[in-house]
């Protein structure tokens, strides 16, 4: 599909500062003219679509900085190989699995989240747009003893979905051997990253982080990226059901 300039243009012209886009390169990637009109038709239509749904806050504006390069930061840290099976927890707007779709097409993503309207806004969005992602509407902790996604993915990312000791009982199970689970948090977590150790560890999983830096509409920011390699199996009694992980978080307090 394509999107002639003028469009583009118009498109560009009130949804964020594009120039920022080149930040994209230290992370690797090289993003064409068709990839770049790839990622305005999405935060179109997911701002089109936000008028009638609560997909984002963050103002169209901003949405280069606090959207894209936010998702993108991902590949700076970990850089899957071509055809990897990349699993997106809690998408909901698509965040961070549709860039990252857009920007390596080789990826195969699952959109994973349990609010019906919001799986069919993403799954009309990703037939829109062509990508190589579709998207699964269910619980994490339920779907992760399905034996179609249980420890089958290479890559498993989270954006703004729970604190770490309870996203890690989220993420690890997905991941295969050798695997490796990304979620984006604030600077000012690493303390609650490194508190996910003792749950990482019961999960069959290491944890470590790395920040990232990049410039917004709004200024630098920096990123606290939580890094859960699979070591070992997962025991098969995890993730346990949602409440039982809301009240007892694995390692302590969540």
């Amino acid at each position: 599909m394509g999107i002639d300039s003028q469009v583009l243009q118009a498109m560009q012209a009130h949804i964020g500062d594009w120039a920022l886009l080149h930040q994209a390169t230290r992370w690797g990637l090289t993003l064409s003219e068709t990839q770049t009109q790839l990622l305005a038709h999405y935060l179109e239509q997911l701002y089109t679509v936000n008028q009638q749904m609560n997909l984002t806050r963050v103002p169209p504006e901003q949405a280069i900085g606090r959207h894209i390069l936010d998702s993108l930061c991902l590949l700076g840290v970990h850089s899957p190989p071509e055809g990897a099976c990349v699993l997106d927890i809690g998408s909901g707007a698509g965040l961070p699995g549709i860039p990252l779709a857009i920007a390596r097409p080789d990826l195969h993503i699952t959109l994973l989240d349990s609010h019906g309207k919001t799986v069919h806004f993403l799954r009309e969005t990703c037939t829109l747009l062509g990508t190589n992602a579709h998207a699964v509407q269910a619980r994490a902790e339920e779907w992760a003893h399905a034996p179609e996604a249980r420890e089958q993915f290479d890559l498993v990312v989270a954006r703004a979905v729970a604190k770490m000791p309870i996203l890690t009982e989220l993420m690890t199970p997905f991941l295969k051997l050798g695997g490796m689970g990304l979620a984006l948090k604030s600077i000012h977590e690493r303390d609650e990253i490194h508190a996910a150790a003792p749950a990482a560890r019961v999960l069959g999983a290491s944890i470590s982080t790395q920040t990232v830096e990049f410039e917004t509409e709004t200024g630098a920011v920096q990123r606290a990226i939580a890094m859960l390699c699979k070591e070992r199996i997962t025991p098969s009694q995890y993730p346990r059901a949602w409440a039982q992980i809301l009240k007892r978080p694995l390692g302590g307090k969540a």
